[in-house]
């Protein structure tokens, strides 16, 4: 994958509500600071201009957050009902993520595993971190 640029964002979905993109690794989703050179913010609002909305402090509304270091799907809402809807079901925990991990062994090989590991939660026994 070639290294993260203003001009290459992928867009994963778009609705009336929603816009759904690839943060690319080693991006940030925003900053008010000069140095930070490239942000999913600034790519946005490179390529959607129309989309930033001025009454909000990044202009525009990331429903959730991804690591610094992690590429993956992340939604923005693109009209404060639409957050209000992604909050929700954030905060009652009606979202799954998940995460795929790519192993590169040699230069030319690599393999996909899917991973799972337990977060200390048993069924039964209520847990802040799961749905149990």
């Amino acid at each position: 994958m070639e290294p993260g640029s203003v001009e290459n964002l992928c867009i994963v979905y778009r609705s009336r509500d929603f816009l759904v993109v690839n943060k690319h690794w080693d991006v940030r989703i925003d900053s008010k600071t000069w140095r930070e050179t490239l942000t999913l913010q600034k790519q946005l609002r490179h390529r959607f201009p129309e989309l930033a909305d001025p009454d909000t402090y990044y202009g525009f509304r990331f429903c959730h957050q991804l690591d610094f270091s992690t590429s993956g799907a992340l939604c923005v809402a693109l009209n404060k009902a639409a957050a209000g809807s992604a909050y929700r079901c954030f905060k009652e925990r009606r979202v799954t993520k998940a995460y795929l991990a790519l192993a590169v062994r040699t230069q030319s090989r690599a393999s996909q595993s899917s991973w799972s590991w337990s977060l200390g939660c048993t069924q039964g026994t209520p847990c802040p971190k799961c749905s149990y």
